[in-house]
């Protein structure tokens, strides 16, 4: 896995006036934690948070942040964003680990091939696009692909379904669906009730309206 190199600075501004300068200059107020070690009160690069965020593992990326000459592993484990400029990053949390130690993250689940049931008219549904999985830092894929092409009309694969190495748990439940193959006439059926409904509402206002001429 790709591991990033992030210079970060010690910060001391925390009013409201202060962190607005620190943005003006292209920094981003952030905070490190963890590994049962005090929070330390940082500031990294607008641009270094973008480069993490379009990184091929993206926030999974393992970054070796430096602050006063000390090295440490860490990972992006949050971000705020301007509520009217979304691409905007105001403040950011990274969270130190071991590469040692196992870890949980998000992983996004890539469906792979065409479905036999798309092929017959059906249509492909997915409702999950990422899984919780535990494993070591150096071990945290960029996705996990899911096999569709056996699957046929009405049928779905679940979390159980994806295929792991050994040393890697998903923690999220087995049996929640990932994607399934919607049969087409499902949604022919409830157009047609839809046409139906106005057919007899037309239906009963005729004669109504004839009685009223009378």
């Amino acid at each position: 896995m790709e591991r990033l190199q992030i210079q970060a600075q010690p910060r001391t501004a925390t009013t409201k006036g202060q962190l607005k300068m620190l943005r003006r200059q292209g920094m981003v107020p952030a905070v490190l934690y963890g590994k049962k070690a005090a929070a330390k009160s940082i500031a990294v690069e607008a641009k270094d948070l973008h480069r993490i965020l379009n990184s091929p593992a993206g926030m999974n990326t393992i970054i070796d942040l430096t602050v006063d000459g000390e090295n440490t592993p860490a990972i992006l484990k949050d971000l705020d964003r301007d509520i009217l400029l979304s691409d905007r990053i105001i403040h950011a949390d990274f969270m130190r680990i071991s590469l040692h130690d196992k870890l949980e993250v998000q992983v996004p689940v890539v469906v792979a091939g065409e479905a036999a049931g798309v092929k017959e008219g059906g249509i492909l549904q997915q409702t999950l696009r990422e899984v919780t999985v535990k494993c070591l830092p150096t071990s945290i894929p960029e996705y996990l692909e899911l096999d569709i092409s056996n699957l046929a009309m009405g049928e779905s694969l679940s979390v159980a379904d994806l295929q792991v190495s050994e040393d890697m748990e998903i923690i999220t439940d087995p049996d929640e669906v990932i994607v399934t193959v919607l049969a087409p006439r499902l949604e022919k059926e409830t157009a047609e009730e839809g046409v139906e409904g106005e057919t007899a509402e037309t239906v009963e206002g005729g004669p109504a309206e004839t009685e009223a001429g009378e």
